[in-house]
């Protein structure tokens, strides 16, 4: 039987070649990732210092042989990086804790909107995240993934999830909002 020619393009398309791992090599790895910068740099541990100086001479091996094994190794595993949770997550947590806790204190429904609120946005930038005409923020991405944990891995997730809506209440009242939940969006 004849093999079948295959014109697919690999699954993982490397960035680094045979010869020593390169400042090139490195960029290009930050793009296959698909990382912003600061990302990237905490990722490898880059001081801004170290990753300026690779990104003046990028055709330059890699001086450091840890770093240049770390860029080899996520090039072949790019698995090894955990993809933010998507804001659905997030939702589909709220409105768990909220059904398998009835009595949990959470002053809206919970829904999107609810969502967008408990991340310091209006409630109506829900329908801009959930049809994809806007991307949140990493910082916002970075609450979203420890709300998640607590959400997920606590025993008393009904807890977290009312004491964070008595924080959003706290940090509205600093802000001269006296009813986040009724007003709906931040200043």
């Amino acid at each position: 039987m004849a093999k079948k020619r295959s014109d697919k393009k690999p699954l993982n398309p490397r960035v680094t070649g045979d010869g020593p791992a390169t400042g090139d090599q490195l960029l290009l790895l930050q793009r296959k990732l698909g990382l912003e910068l600061a990302e990237f740099q905490a990722l490898l541990g880059l001081s801004v210092k170290d990753y300026y100086a690779i990104a003046a001479r990028p055709e330059a091996p890699l001086n450091d042989p840890g770093l240049a094994l770390h860029v080899r190794l996520l090039d072949e595993y790019p698995e090894l990086v955990v993809p933010e949770p998507a804001m659905e997550d997030l939702v589909r947590a709220v409105k768990r804790v909220k059904r398998d806790y009835p009595d949990t204190a959470i002053p809206m429904p919970a829904t999107a909107g609810a969502v967008a609120l408990m991340l310091g946005r209006r409630s109506a930038t829900a329908s801009t995240w959930s049809d994809g005409r806007v991307t949140p923020a990493r910082k916002i991405m970075a609450l979203v993934r420890h709300l998640l944990a607590l959400l997920d891995e606590r025993d008393d997730p009904d807890r977290v999830l009312a004491h964070y809506c008595e924080l959003m209440v706290k940090e509205a009242a600093a802000r001269g909002i006296d009813d986040l939940f009724a007003v709906r969006r931040w200043p």
